[in-house]
Formats: C-alpha cells, structure tokens, sequence
C-alpha cells in the first residue's frame, strides 16, 4: 500500500482531504431515505425534511434524529420534548423539496402541507408517509454544528406499506427497482434497523 492508502497497482481510493466538500460530496453517493421531522402544533407547528434518522436501540426504543443547530425545528423540539419523524413514500419528493426549503412555512400552513392531522404526542403526521414514529426527547447530545436528539418511542404508526420509501442519492430522489435474489440466501443485517437475520440456512448450506 502507498502512504495515501491506495494499492501499488493502480489504486482504489483517491485521497480528498478532511473537509466539508469531500464529506459531503462522498456522502451523495451513499443513498438514504428521506423523512420529515415535526414537532409542536398549531401555530407552534415545525417541520424539517432530514435524512439522519436512525433506529438506535429495540430494548429500549430509542430512536435519533441530526438537526442543525440554527434550525427552526432545534428549538421547537427543545421547547415540546416531543418530535415524529414522518418516513416519506416514494410519491412525495414534494413534500420532502417543501420542508427541505429555507422559505418552508411554519404553523397552521404546514401542519396543512402535511395534511395527516397529529399524533398521540402532539406533532403533525404527513399524510401518505410509509410509517410516523413518534418520540418523547429523553436525551440530547452536541454533535459539532448538530445535536442529536435521542427519543423514546412511544408510538408507532404504520401507513400505506405497499409504497415503495423515498430515497435521496447523487442530488435527486431515484426510483428503487426490486431485484429479487436467490429465496435462501443469507443475511447479516442491523436487526434495530428491522432487517431480517437469517443464519439458519447458512449453517444447513455447511450441512
């Protein structure tokens, strides 16, 4: 191996340095899905497109969202201890463009762009999502120009599941395409994440 990391025979990765633009230049290339966190009702109504949403924990349920310390919805939710994280359809690249826009509209107009009524804690559902997960802020954590605020689950709604997510790559909301793989094949997956871990037939194959 070269000094930069990269492979005597041509080389694999190219070295970029250590800043914003390489992070997130190299970050367009790593698709995620697309939600939209609210919180506070009424008049008092926030809500913000984010695609740093995780599931940290099933026992308990924990679940994380990354907003930017100068965003409207940072104080909204310090000011409510509640947030719902909305997981957008494939159909609402609309919805994810409004409230990822500088100019989006706070209180009634955007509880009426989200047009999913509110939920158990108090925040606006998004009609039409996949899913709406529902938080009480239980800790928050500096994270640079971020904070993390980590929530405990207290309701988890469930939407029109036969719509495929939203996702984000390179700049724009691709299209997912289904390519269904070999039915006994294995999977090591996150299993807070709610994928499947399949090992069973791994150890049969061994047989």
């Amino acid at each position: 191996m070269t000094p930069n990391g990269s492979s005597e025979n041509g080389g694999v990765f190219e070295a970029l340095g250590a800043s914003a633009d390489a992070l997130r230049g190299t970050m367009s290339h790593f698709p995620t899905g697309v939600t939209v966190v609210t919180s506070g009702s009424g008049a008092d109504a926030e809500g913000m497109t984010a695609n740093a949403v995780i599931s940290v924990s099933l026992d308990p349920l924990l679940f994380l969202v990354s907003v930017h310390q100068d965003a409207r919805l940072n104080t909204r939710i310090r000011e409510q201890q509640t947030f719902v994280v909305n997981l957008l359809s494939d159909d609402q690249e609309g919805l994810s463009r409004l409230f990822s826009s500088p100019e989006r509209s706070s209180g009634l107009p955007a509880v009426n762009s989200l047009g999913g009524g509110y939920g158990t804690v108090g925040a606006p559902l998004a009609a039409g999502a996949i899913a709406a997960i529902e938080c009480e802020l239980q800790d928050i954590y500096t994270a640079g120009d971020h904070d993390l605020f980590l929530g405990a689950v207290v309701e988890v709604r469930s939407g029109d599941t036969r719509k495929g997510p939203l996702v984000f790559h390179e700049g724009s909301y691709p299209t997912l395409k289904t390519s269904p793989g070999p039915e006994d094949s294995g999977a090591f997956m996150d299993s807070t994440r709610g994928f499947d871990v399949r090992t069973s037939r791994i150890r049969d194959r061994r047989r």
